[in-house]
This record gives structure tokens, sequence and C-alpha cells, in this order.
């Protein structure tokens, strides 16, 4: 064979084998191809799924958000009835003829009504940073403090100059912290010496003894009970000190009365299920009152040139704003059972609220005029609180106390 047609095989072989190496580049680049375009896919599928995962909690997100609404009276009838609903469809209701209440649980006593006035008057107390007076049991004093054990501050144990109200002998404070304050007066700088019970709430002060370290910086001026104060101060229930105490006697006992009722009532009703509107109708109140409050508080600090408390209404509640929803259910079911028992009673019954009863309900209870109240909260809502009155009026009719 001569070296041409040598050459010739040569180079048949070498295209032959470039054509097979090329067919097999060409077969791995369509098998990379496939195999990215099955990553690519996958990865589409990937994000789509994940799109899809998001709008649906999206979407039940949204429906399981609970909308705040100021409408009071949406699913109320203008007779304060809860709109479609049998409520004995909902709820057993117990016997509650001839209830027998205990006088021990509902009388209002002499002690009772000093508590209150004394607490009332404790309100309306001036704090003096410039007086001879030195403490004495039972004063109202105002105290910074910083409490060590060991040498070292504990947590809880520094008012950090804000001050703090303490009433001397009430008990508030551990050991004898109150009585070693007896005798100093304002501007005094008392050393304090006290060891908290082995049983306290905070084990790592448990048993262990403490010094504080306390300022003086004021004893507050406490008012007493007299027909002037009573004039400037509570003029809306009466005109003198007696008054005032024949007011507080009736009003106390009437509360005291009408809690035990509805206490009663609810223990001995069964629900057998809610009203879905129904719950969903308050549970959007709650949210409303509740957010409400919270804009309040800030509004109120930001008015007297604080820097609000809490950032935003989750910080405010405590928990995230899907928590605070998931938990309204329960919150609101008591109000539920409470005005369906009632409503229960009011038709069993066949009592009414005449226009003239309604007319003094509002004139009674208004702070706002009479069409302000009606737009702002609507007839129905309104209705329902008499429809609870007149119930307790009738039930404390027929009912004996001993």
């Amino acid at each position: 064979m001569n070296d041409a047609t040598q050459n010739e095989k040569n180079s048949t072989s070498m295209s032959k084998m470039r054509k097979i190496e090329r067919k097999k580049e060409i077969k791995k680049m369509k098998r990379d191809a496939y195999l990215s375009k099955i990553v690519s896919i996958s990865l589409i599928v990937l994000v789509c799924v994940g799109f899809v995962a998001l709008f649906a909690y999206s979407v039940q997100r949204s429906i399981n958000r609970v909308r705040p609404s100021s409408d009071f009276s949406a699913k109320l009838t203008e007779d304060g009835l809860i709109k479609d609903v049998q409520v004995s469809d909902h709820i057993v209701l117990g016997d509650y003829s001839n209830i027998i209440i205990p006088k021990s649980e509902v009388e209002y006593t002499d002690k009772d009504m000093e508590k209150d006035i004394q607490e009332l008057l404790e309100s309306h107390g001036t704090l003096e940073t410039e007086t001879d007076a030195l403490i004495k049991d039972g004063d109202q004093v105002s105290i910074d403090y910083v409490g060590t054990v060991d040498g070292k501050e504990f947590e809880g144990g520094n008012t950090k100059n804000s001050g703090t109200d303490l009433v001397i002998g009430s008990g508030t404070y551990v050991d004898d912290f109150e009585e070693q304050l007896i005798g100093h007066g304002v501007g005094d700088k008392v050393t304090v010496e006290v060891t908290f019970p082995a049983d306290y709430k905070e084990e790592s002060l448990a048993g262990k003894d403490a010094v504080f370290e306390v300022e003086i910086n004021g004893i507050y001026n406490i008012p007493e009970l007299t027909d002037a104060f009573v004039k400037e101060n509570l003029s809306e229930y009466a005109m003198t000190a007696d008054g005032y105490k024949e007011y507080l006697k009736k009003s106390k006992y009437e509360d005291k009365l009408n809690t035990w009722l509805e206490d009663y009532l609810m223990d001995n009703t069964t629900v057998s299920s809610y009203p879905e509107k129904y719950i969903k109708h308050l549970k959007s109140i709650q949210k409303f009152e509740d957010q409400s409050y919270f804009e309040y508080m800030n509004q109120l600090y930001t008015s007297f040139g604080s820097t609000p408390p809490y950032a935003s209404f989750e910080q405010y509640i405590g928990m995230s704003e899907k928590e605070y929803d998931a938990g309204l259910e329960k919150k609101v079911q008591d109000p539920a059972k409470m005005a369906l028992l009632f409503q229960m009673i009011y038709q069993k019954e066949g009592l009414k609220v005449t226009l003239d009863e309604f007319d003094k309900y509002l004139g009674d209870k208004a702070t706002e005029d009479y069409d302000t109240l009606i737009k702002s909260y609507g007839k129905g809502y309104i209705m329902q609180d008499l429809i609870h009155e007149k119930v307790l009026e009738y039930l404390k009719e027929n009912s004996v106390i001993e």
C-alpha cells in the first residue's frame, strides 16, 4: 500500500472519528439542554407553587382576619333583638323563677363604703412637696427608691426617678418597708432594710435580705368628704356628703345584685351552639374597641408630650394580629351567651321597652346629645342594653333575698 493510499485511509478514519465525536457532543448537548429544561421547568413549578401557596395563605388570612367595625347595631333589629336568630335553638335556659339570693353576697356594707370613699378622696389628693409634715400611718406618699441584694441592684427594684405612690400601712410592700418611713419628711433619704418572704413570687429574691435607699418626694394632702367637696366634684350624683353616701349605698348594692343575677343565669344556661353571624359581628366590634383604646392611649401620651408606650397595635396586645384574631372567638362567647339568654327571657315573659323608657334611658346615660348617640351606636344596640335592664328588673321583682 503506497503512502497516498494510506494517508487517504487515515484521513477517512479521522473523519469518521470526528463524526462520531461530533455526534457524541450533539447528543451530550441535547441531553444537557433537556436536563436544563427540566431544571428550569422544575424551578418555574416551584416558584409557581410558592406563589400559589403564598396566594392561598393570603386568601386564607384575608378570610380569617377580623375586620374592625363600628356598626354596633349591624346584626340587631331596631327592637334590640339579634337578627334572624331563634334563641331557643342555641341555648337551654335553667330555672329562673323564684331565685333565692343570699343577702351576704349582695349587701354593701359600711366598711365597703368607707373603703370606696377613701379611694375616691385619695384620687383627688394633691402632692405637697414643700411641707414640714412628717409621715404617719395612713398617709399617701410619693417616693423613689433603689433596691439592692448583696450590694447589687435587682430587676424591678428601681423606680428610676419616676416616682411611685404608696399608702402607709396598706401592706403593699414587703416586710415593714412602709412602717420604716413613718416619722420622716419630704426630702429625707431613708435606708430601709427588709427581708423578702420565703415564698416570694420572684424566686431569686425569696428569703433574701434587701436594702432600699428611699427618697421621699412628697406627702399627699387628702381632702375630706364634705358638702363643698361633693358640690365641686360629685354634683352629678349628689349635692351633699350624706346624699353621696346614700347614692353609693343604692348604686353599689344594685351593681352587686345585678352582677349576682347575671352570674347565676350564666351558670345555669347551657349553649348548644353560637349564631355564626352574630359571633362574627361581636368579634368585629371587640376589635374596633380594642384598637380605639390603643389609639386613644397613644394620643393621650402624645398630648402630654410623652412618647406613646406602644409602637403598634400588636405590641399593645402582646401578640401577633393573627393570634389576636384567633383568640377573639372565645373572648366574645360570654357576651354572646349573655345576649342570647336575656333575649330569651325577654321574649318568653312578654316584656316590652316603652318609648318613654327609651327616652329616659338616653337622658340618664347620655353624655352626648340624643341624635349623636343614636348615630354612634344605632337604636338596636341601645335597645339591647335596655332589654338587659328590663330583664334584670323582672328577675329582682321575682326573686327573694335572704
